[in-house]
């Protein structure tokens, strides 16, 4: 049983650079994000909300609904009027400015692209250390992030770096190569 009346896209506009507006984190109150996209919506805000699908359980029915991937965040391309037409809102705590608006984006439709081919997000730590790795072969060719292998299975980890959070995807090794460390 799903609500649909509800649902939030992921994406509302274009993950690209535009000359008056910038990309920034948007810190929300607790359980704010689907509120600030709806808010961004109303009012032709381009923002990205990734999202993921959970299941619940309940005596004898199951409820499922989407929930951020990143709690009480949410992405936004916006100028300083939409910026503080936002803040009126008042369901924001922070803007957070990103000093590299071409690698925020990268790390953004990393995560977009592999939604859109139907992989399984699974959510994790954010990494510090570790082994870059690019993929090679396959759908997730020139993906970039660093490797995992817990249980049995290597994981991509893309982590975005300006939340320190991130989300990992299941790979085959034979898929990836090392990068030097930078």
């Amino acid at each position: 049983m799903t609500d649909n009346k509800n649902d939030i896209n992921e994406l509302f506009g274009e993950l690209d650079l535009s000359k008056d507006k910038s990309w920034y984190a948007v810190y929300t109150k607790s359980r704010h994000e689907k509120k600030v996209a709806k808010y961004c919506i109303d009012n032709h805000i381009t923002y990205y909300l990734p999202l993921l699908e959970s299941v619940r359980y309940y005596h004898n029915r199951s409820i499922t609904f989407t929930k951020p991937v990143f709690s009480s965040y949410i992405f936004c391309n916006c100028n300083h009027d939409q910026k503080v037409q936002l803040y009126q809102t008042g369901m924001l705590c922070a803007f957070i400015s990103t000093p590299d608006q071409q690698k925020l984006l990268k790390e953004l439709k990393q995560i977009h692209e592999a939604k859109m081919e139907g992989v399984k997000l699974i959510p994790h730590k954010y990494l510090t250390r570790g082994r870059r790795v690019k993929i090679i072969r396959g759908p997730f060719k020139n993906y970039e992030g660093k490797i995992s292998f817990r249980k049995g299975t290597y994981k991509l980890v893309l982590n975005i770096d300006l939340i320190k959070q991130a989300v990992a995807i299941e790979v085959n090794m034979k898929n990836i190569v090392l990068l030097n460390n930078k």
